[in-house]
């Protein structure tokens, strides 16, 4: 047969290539957040169908970690039980287990397979066994909080969340804000987040695993007890916060949290990012000591914790 009259052969793509693009197409869409649970898992199913389970996973993992947080929140509506059918927690156990997976991947299997029922304690190292230290700062209006956790085997990196807890209206000891401390050695970050407290004259104290846990938790009871909304940036790092500071061990008078309260907080209540926006353009509610409240006007207020917003940009 001459040149003329061959078939032009089909590309070879993989089929966990294709999956991916058609997933990407369906979850990553500037519309996707508007797309219902079932619409996001019509996609899935369709992009997944006649793939084993463990191509299936290692194509949902990071496409999941890659859409808006919205996008996620509605495909945790429908991922354990899709999971499940396809087979895909022993998979998820399998890769935790052998420590197969990114940092970040692993803290998203965690949550879907603690979410699915399994003992999430059991299959890879304890948030106490990882955690670097922790720190805090109160001065009765504003708090700071500090976890930083080892990010490799080798234990010479770290990670850590930094959180600002006010004690001011209308906030009342909720989580104002959170950021994320750069993939550096201990030390470093030590130097750069904690200890610059100190040359500042308010020196950080080291406070131990349960305890901080505690006080986190009891600020996220604050921010439903005030009605805020958690801020969008701790949604977004929310897997290290499961991952490292909810999985920690419970100190006593540590109230029930569950990674479903956090996702329902995630969702509901005043927007943290309004309610600052308000006091750095309008007013600041400060509570004096007899307990009246008073409106400081922006341009005049002391927030205290100046220096948290300058290292958070």
């Amino acid at each position: 047969m001459s040149k003329v009259g061959r078939k032009p052969k089909r590309p070879n793509i993989a089929p966990a290539t294709v999956m991916r693009a058609r997933l990407e197409a369906a979850w990553l869409a500037e519309d996707a957040a508007q797309q219902t649970p079932e619409q996001l898992r019509a996609a899935l199913q369709s992009a997944s169908e006649g793939l084993k389970p463990e191509m299936m996973i290692g194509v949902v993992l990071p496409v999941f970690a890659d859409a808006q947080p919205e996008v996620q929140a509605r495909l945790e509506k429908i991922l354990p039980e899709w999971l499940a059918r396809q087979d895909g927690l022993r998979v998820l156990e399998a890769l935790v287990s052998k420590d197969r997976l990114p940092m970040a991947l692993q803290a998203i299997a965690l949550t879907w397979l603690a979410a699915g029922g399994r003992d999430v304690h059991l299959l890879a190292p304890s948030a106490e066994s990882t955690l670097h230290s922790a720190y805090e700062l109160d001065d009765s209006s504003q708090a700071a909080v500090c976890v930083l956790w080892y990010s490799n085997p080798q234990r010479n990196r770290a990670r850590g969340l930094q959180f600002l807890i006010d004690h001011n209206p209308p906030w009342n000891g909720a989580i104002k804000d959170v950021m994320l401390f750069p993939n550096k050695p201990p030390g470093t970050l030590i130097q750069r987040y904690v200890d610059m407290w100190k040359e500042r004259g308010q020196a950080m104290t080291s406070i131990d695993a349960a305890s901080v846990k505690r006080k986190l938790v009891l600020a996220l009871k604050q921010n439903e007890a005030a009605k805020v909304r958690l801020p969008v940036a701790l949604v977004l790092m929310r897997e290290q916060f499961f991952a490292h500071v909810l999985f920690l061990p419970d100190a006593p008078g540590t109230p029930a949290f569950s990674i479903d309260d956090f996702h329902a907080l995630s969702q509901i209540g005043q927007s943290a990012e309004a309610l600052s926006r308000f006091e750095h353009t309008v007013g600041r509610r400060i509570r004096m000591e007899d307990g009246k409240e008073v409106l400081i006007d922006a341009s005049i207020a002391n927030m205290g914790f100046d220096d948290w917003y300058d290292e958070a940009g």
